[in-house]
């Protein structure tokens, strides 16, 4: 769950202010989100909603995963290895050095912009829900730790963390899109977040596969 808060709390002030900030003008537009923190604090609402939704289904699969895998200790080690090159890739995306997933979904994003563009007074907690489907890579990245929870409920909970740490950087997301240095800084840590769950991911593969020992700090398997 710390990895989602950070993940949302750093890369929102450097993905989010970027990715979302036309939605955020579109929106203003809509007389009911003129002025009205209600009617913002109710699309957040709708967003985290989303959120929730998505987490509880990839935490689902990832619950149904590990029963398969639990009796089978090289089927562990090979899904935890998998999890950990997702996280490695996002990591490598989210800094510039690998591509944006994105743009692999470009004809998705073409059409969620198509929807949106189609809202005409919408209610706001709807408008919330339509924009947390926005295939965005910042919430395709919280994902992975939400189906390597293994748990439909912790797979919700992670991303209703994640969504509720992006609140703050898109309510100032007008102040924060001037600050460029502020906005690299934050998606380097971001990334850097990333690549410690990928390497604790990586870790643990090894060790299912019997290449390395479990490492134990105290009573939490750190892999």
């Amino acid at each position: 769950m710390l990895t989602s808060f950070l993940l949302g709390l750093l890369g929102s002030l450097g993905h989010c202010v970027g990715m979302c900030s036309a939605v955020i003008i579109l929106l203003d537009r809509q007389p009911a989100f003129q002025g009205n923190n209600r009617s913002w604090m109710l699309a957040h609402a709708g967003r985290l909603f989303t959120y929730a939704l998505l987490g509880l289904t990839f935490g689902l699969l990832g619950e149904t995963l590990s029963l398969f895998s639990t009796p089978l200790p090289r089927l562990q080690g090979l899904l935890s290895m998998l999890f950990a090159v997702l996280a490695f890739y996002m990591a490598f995306a989210f800094i510039g050095l690998a591509k944006s997933p994105e743009l692999f979904l470009s004809t998705i994003v073409a059409k969620w912009g198509q929807t949106m563009r189609g809202l005409r007074a919408p209610a706001p907690f709807a408008a919330g829900m339509i924009w947390g489907l926005l295939p965005c890579g910042l919430v395709l990245t919280a994902l992975i730790p939400a189906i390597a929870s293994a748990s439909a409920l912790q797979g919700a909970l992670n991303m209703i963390v994640f969504g509720a740490a992006t609140v703050p950087s898109l309510f100032a997301v007008k102040w924060l899109a001037q600050k460029t240095v502020s906005r690299n800084w934050s998606r380097s840590l971001a990334s850097l977040v990333m690549m410690i769950f990928g390497f604790q991911f990586a870790m643990r593969g090894f060790a299912a596969l019997g290449w390395m020992e479990h490492f134990m700090l105290g009573s939490f398997m750190l892999w």
